[in-house]
């Protein structure tokens, strides 16, 4: 009797296991302007559950935090760099700085989060940019491009921190969320989870498998609303994608989008999307900011300034630029071939 209790209660552990081993858990959680989506793999309900929990609470603090006009650590930091005063910066934004400076000096400076005066100026400070579609004077975009605010103009000296342009505004649209997604998947490791994807809008990051295979992903055609095409995710990559259909308004048929040139103080003109896997996720997101901005001359160089493993560019006629990789990994739904841009 005892042995027939021993072998039922190991069938249902047994079972237990194989039971959770098939599950996944996907939660949805509005944060940083859009929906991200958890997706949790081979890992049991109450687990799930709790480890959910904490990225929920973890992404409202971010938001909350990183927030570039509504009042948060970020608005406060700019303040205290418009002084042109050293102060002591918090431990929590010292590593956002540092990295940041480091990519607007790799990206070659077009990645460059301290213009955030000129997409204020532009009228993207707020939910729905549509409602005051209006184009701002040129004098003021002239005043901002010559005052030249960057990532060099601000000094950092262990925790104390100055600001040596008044002009200084930072904008991490186009990286605290790369920085932010990193931070919850290390969260995720934490708690043992070692199968997970973290889907913040279409830009993601993956560990592990869902079941039995890699992680799947769609890429968005900035012409139509069904995908490009798919790829399968290789554990610890990140994809994430940067385009002028995200957030943009319209004056006289024209498209003025979100993601400002520091050189013209003008919407980028150079591609429609850009889409870039890399390993850290804020790195991605940072390059695909720089590659909306760079010209064509300077898209290898970022790519290996960056460290990054591929890229996919769409220019305005519609052509599908990339790294011979990114070719070869890439099912396209369309009869569309890619130009190859290696050396």
């Amino acid at each position: 009797m005892k042995r027939l209790l021993l072998i039922s209660l190991c069938i249902l552990a047994l079972s237990g296991c194989e039971k959770a081993s098939n599950q996944v858990h996907v939660r949805q959680i509005t944060s940083f302007g859009t929906t991200v989506e958890v997706t949790l793999s081979a890992v049991s309900a109450s687990d799930a559950d709790q480890a959910l929990d904490i990225i929920e609470q973890e992404l409202n603090y971010m938001h909350e935090q990183w927030h570039a006009w509504r009042p948060s650590s970020i608005t406060r930091l700019n303040k205290q760099l418009q002084s042109g005063q050293p102060f002591s910066v918090d431990e929590q934004l010292l590593p956002l700085l540092n990295q940041s400076k480091e990519l607007y000096s790799k990206s070659l400076s077009y990645f460059n989060p301290a213009i955030g005066k000129l997409i204020e100026l532009w009228g993207f400070y707020q939910d729905n940019p549509q409602i005051t579609a209006s184009l701002p004077p040129e004098t003021m975009i002239n005043q901002l491009v010559l005052s030249d605010p960057n990532m060099d103009n601000i000094v950092i000296s262990d925790y104390e921190v100055r600001g040596t342009n008044s002009d200084i505004q930072l904008d991490f649209g186009g990286y605290a969320k790369g920085y932010g997604v990193q931070q919850l998947i290390e969260q995720l490791r934490a708690r043992g989870i070692t199968n997970a994807m973290v889907n913040a809008g279409g830009d993601i990051k993956v560990i592990g498998k869902r079941q039995a295979r890699n992680w799947r992903v769609a890429i968005d055609d900035p012409y139509q609303e069904q995908p490009l095409g798919w790829l399968y995710m290789e554990s610890g990559e990140s994809i994430f994608s940067s385009g002028d259909y995200r957030r943009f308004f319209e004056v006289d048929g024209k498209r003025y989008h979100h993601i400002i040139d520091p050189n013209t103080g003008y919407p980028t003109e150079q591609a429609r999307a850009a889409t870039v896997i890399a390993h850290d996720p804020a790195v991605a997101d940072a390059a695909a900011t720089a590659l909306m901005v760079a010209p064509q001359s300077d898209w290898l160089r970022i790519m290996q300034n960056m460290g990054l493993k591929h890229i996919l560019i769409v220019t305005n006629d519609g052509t599908l630029h990339c790294d011979q990789g990114f070719a070869e990994r890439l099912t396209l739904f369309s009869a569309r071939k890619p130009h190859i841009i290696d050396k």
